[in-house]
C-alpha cells in the first residue's frame, strides 16, 4: 500500500512538469514518459490487490505505556512474530518495563486445502485476549504467572483477521501466539493426544490412533517415553449413531470429561480411585464430535469409554451409593469398534418432543408439598462448591439417588464442604409417560430448576425453607433436569420431587405468595442485584474475598471519561436497617472508597479506608429505606489520590435490619 502511495504521489508530480514542457518536442516526451509510469502503477495497483488476499507478513504492534491500551500509542512498528520474552526488560523506546500494554493484529488466509479446526495456543505473563474474526476467544485479563491458553475453532477458507491485546504488571513479561489445524476426525480410530503434564497444554509428546478407549495401565506407563504418572490424554473422534437415547459410561482412575458435540456430559476432573459416572444423551443421528479428556496424578492409572443405546422404558435404574464405588467399575466392559453397533438395553423412548404450556413457578407455604407418586430412582451427577456462585473447580463430585436433603446447620460432607456458603448442582435425564407434570422444588437458600435447558423455577435469592411449583405437558420420552442451589447461612435445605397433575391451562396461573423478606440481606457482587459499569478493560476479578469472588479497579484521581463503578441494588421492606460492606485482604488499598448509600431521606456519602481492614465487614450505619428500587450502594473508583496508585475493591453488601 506504501508503494501504491509512492506512485500516485509520482504521477501528480510528473503532471505537473508535463504543464511546466516548452514546446511540442517536449510536450511528447513528457507525455511518453506518463503514459509508460500510468502503465506501471496500473499494475502497481493489481499487485496491491493480490496482495491484499494473501496472509499480512508481520504483525501491526502498537504498544503504550499503561496497563488498559488507552491514549495514544507510545510506540507502533511491525513485528515479525509474535514471540516475545522481555524477562525484566522493556520492549521499546518509550515502553516501561512494568504496567504497559500492547495490541498485535494480522491478517491470515486459509486455502481449501487448509480449512478445518485450529487450535490456537497462547503463553503468557500477564493478561491476554484473543478475538479470531471479532469473536473473543482467550480472556485472561489477569496477573499470573506465565500460563498456557488453548482455543480451539473452524476456519474455512478464505481471509481470517487475528487481533491479541496483552498487558503486563510488573515481573517477568512474555508473550507467544502460534497456530496448527488439528488433523481430520478418523472415522474408525480415536485420536489421541498424550502429553507430559495433567493439563493438556503445550505440544502433544506422542499423537496416535487408538481403536478403542480400553485402558488398564496399573503403574506403568501408556507408551515409551511418557510419564508414569503425571499425564493426560485427549481422545477424539467423529461418531454417528442411529437416532435414539445413549448411555455413555466413563470409568476412570484419576480425572475425566466427556463433551458430545458442545455438551459436557461428564466433568469429574479430579484425583479419584477407579469410579464409574453414566449420563444419557439423545443423539439425532446426525455424526458429532465426541472427546473424552483424562489426566493421571500418581498411582494406578485407568480409562476407559462405552456407549449403549436404549431401546425399552427402564423398571428402575439401580440406586448407587452416595458416593460412586469403586469396586463396581466394570473393568472388562470395551468400547466397541466404530464400525459395531453397542448392544440394546433398557430405557426410555428415543424421541420426543416437550411442549411445556401452563404456570410459571409459584413459591408457596412448604406444608403444600405434594407426596410424588411417580418419581422414578434415578442417578443424579451431583457437584459442590464451597462458594455460592458455582464457580472454579467443585470441591466435592458424587452420584446421589435423589435430591432431597436437609442438612439443618450441618455441612453436606464435613470437612470438604461448608455449612455455610456452598452451592451445588444435580443434573440427570428421566424418562416420563405423556400427561401433565407438576414438578415441586423446596429449598432454603437460593434454587434454580431447569427442564431441557429451559429455567422453569427460579428462587435464586436468600430465603426460609419455601415451596416452588411448575406444572407442564409432556408429550413422553426424556427429559433433561438441572437444579442449582446455594447455601449462605443457618439452616440448610434442598428438595426436587415431581408427580403426575390435573390438566391445567395458560390462563390459570395461581397467585405468588410473598417470601418473607429475611432480617438479613446480601447482595454479592456475583448476583444480578450487583451492577458495574465504565471501561470494560479495566475490570480486573480474582477468585477470593466473600463467597470466593471480588472486582477491583486502579483508581481514578478525578471523575474521567469512562471511570468505573458498582451498584447493589437490595430487596428491602421500608424499615431501617444497618448497612456493612465487606472489604477483602486483598486489591483493596484505597484509603478514600466513597460509598453513596440511597434511603429514604436522600443520600448519605460515607468514606472507608479499604487499606486498613482485611476480610471484615465494616459499618456504613443505619439507615431508613423505603422498600422501592430507590434503596441502593454505590461506589466508584474516583478517589482523588494519586492517578492509577491505588486499587478499589467491589465485593458484597450486607443489610441487617434494626426494627
Amino acid at each position: 500500500m506504501q508503494r501504491v502511495t509512492r506512485n500516485r504521489a509520482g504521477l501528480s508530480w510528473l503532471s505537473a512538469c508535463l504543464n511546466r514542457c516548452k514546446g511540442k518536442n517536449g510536450r511528447i516526451v513528457c507525455c511518453a514518459v506518463l503514459l509508460g509510469l500510468c502503465a506501471l502503477s496500473v499494475i502497481a495497483l493489481n499487485s496491491a490487490d493480490a496482495l491484499a488476499q494473501e496472509s499480512d507478513t508481520a504483525w501491526d504492534a502498537h504498544y503504550w505505556a499503561n496497563t488498559s491500551l488507552t491514549g495514544e500509542a507510545a510506540l507502533s512498528r511491525d513485528d515479525d512474530t509474535l514471540d516475545f520474552d522481555w524477562g525484566d526488560q522493556s520492549p521499546g523506546t518509550g515502553i516501561p518495563v512494568d504496567r504497559f500494554s500492547a495490541r498485535w493484529e494480522r491478517n491470515i488466509t486459509i486455502t481449501d486445502d487448509e480449512a478445518g479446526n485450529y487450535i490456537f495456543a497462547v503463553d503468557v505473563d500477564d493478561g491476554v485476549r484473543l478475538w479470531v474474526d471479532g469473536s473473543l476467544h482467550i480472556d485472561s485479563w489477569i496477573e499470573q504467572p506465565k500460563t498456557t491458553y488453548e482455543a480451539r475453532l473452524p476456519l474455512s477458507a478464505g481471509q481470517h483477521q487475528i487481533k491479541v491485546e496483552y498487558y503486563e504488571a510488573t515481573g517477568a513479561a512474555s508473550i507467544s501466539l502460534s497456530w496448527q489445524r488439528e488433523a481430520d476426525l478418523p472415522t474408525t480410530y480415536w485420536r489421541g493426544e498424550y502429553y507430559n503434564n495433567t493439563t493438556l497444554t503445550g505440544t502433544p509428546h506422542t499423537t496416535r490412533g487408538d481403536a478403542r478407549i480400553n485402558f488398564d495401565w496399573a503403574y506403568e506407563s501408556p507408551l515409551t517415553g511418557l510419564n508414569q504418572d503425571g499425564f493426560a490424554v485427549r481422545w477424539s473422534r467423529s461418531l454417528q449413531l442411529p437416532a435414539g437415547d445413549y448411555r455413555f459410561t466413563a470409568t476412570v482412575d484419576d480425572g475425566v470429561r466427556l463433551l458430545i458435540g458442545n455438551r459436557t456430559l461428564i466433568d469429574f476432573w479430579q484425583v479419584q480411585a477407579a469410579t464409574t459416572y453414566s449420563q444419557i444423551i439423545y443423539l439425532d443421528g446426525s455424526a458429532v464430535t465426541v472427546r473424552m479428556e483424562y489426566y493421571e496424578e500418581t498411582g494406578q492409572a485407568e480409562a476407559r469409554l462405552t456407549w449403549d443405546r436404549l431401546e425399552s422404558t427402564p423398571t428402575a435404574t439401580p440406586d448407587p451409593a452416595a458416593t460412586p464405588d469403586p469396586a463396581s467399575t466394570p473393568g472388562a466392559a470395551a468400547t466397541p469398534a466404530a464400525t459395531s453397533t453397542p448392544q440394546t438395553t433398557t430405557t426410555p423412548p428415543a424421541t420426543f418432543t416437550p411442549a411445556p404450556t401452563s404456570t410459571a413457578a409459584t413459591p408457596t407455604t412448604p406444608t403444600s408439598t405434594p407426596t410424588p407418586t411417580s418419581t422414578p430412582v434415578i442417578v443424579w451427577q451431583a457437584l459442590y462448591w464451597n462458594n455460592r456462585t458455582l464457580t472454579g473447580s467443585p470441591a466435592l463430585a458424587r452420584q446421589e439417588s435423589t435430591v432431597d436433603h436437609n442438612w439443618g446447620s450441618g455441612s453436606p460432607e464435613s470437612p470438604t464442604i461448608n455449612a455455610d456458603n456452598f452451592s451445588a448442582r444435580w443434573s440427570a435425564q428421566i424418562s416420563l409417560e405423556p400427561g401433565f407434570y407438576r414438578f415441586d422444588v423446596v429449598s432454603d437458600d437460593g434454587v434454580r430448576l431447569f427442564i431441557d435447558n429451559e429455567k422453569r423455577i427460579d428462587g435464586w435469592s436468600d430465603h426460609p425453607a419455601t415451596t416452588y411449583q411448575y406444572t407442564m405437558q409432556h408429550d413422553g420420552g426424556s427429559l433433561s433436569l438441572v437444579l442449582e442451589y446455594y447455601e449462605h447461612e443457618e439452616l440448610a435445605q434442598v428438595k426436587l420431587s415431581w408427580a403426575a397433575a390435573a390438566a391445567v391451562t395458560p390462563e390459570a396461573s395461581p397467585t405468588p405468595q410473598p417470601t418473607p423478606t429475611p432480617i438479613t440481606v446480601v447482595v454479592d457482587d456475583q448476583d444480578d442485584a450487583f451492577q458495574r459499569g465504565g471501561l470494560t478493560t479495566t475490570w480486573q476479578e480474582e477468585s477470593e474475598g466473600h463467597s470466593d469472588h471480588l472486582y477491583w479497579t486502579n483508581n481514578n484521581d478525578k471523575t474521567r471519561t469512562g471511570y468505573n463503578w458498582g451498584r447493589w441494588s437490595p430487596d428491602l421492606e421500608a424499615v431501617s436497617y444497618e448497612v456493612f460492606v465487606f472489604i477483602p485482604a486483598n486489591h483493596a488499598t484505597t484509603a478514600n472508597a466513597r460509598y453513596w448509600i440511597s434511603h429514604s431521606g436522600g443520600f448519605t456519602l460515607r468514606e472507608v479506608d479499604q487499606s486498613q481492614h482485611a476480610d471484615q465487614w465494616v459499618s456504613l450505619g443505619t439507615y431508613t429505606f423505603s422498600g422501592t428500587n430507590e434503596d441502593y450502594i454505590s461506589l466508584s473508583d474516583v478517589t482523588y489520590e494519586t492517578y492509577l496508585s491505588r486499587k478499589v475493591a467491589w465485593d458484597a453488601v450486607k443489610w441487617e435490619k434494626r426494627q
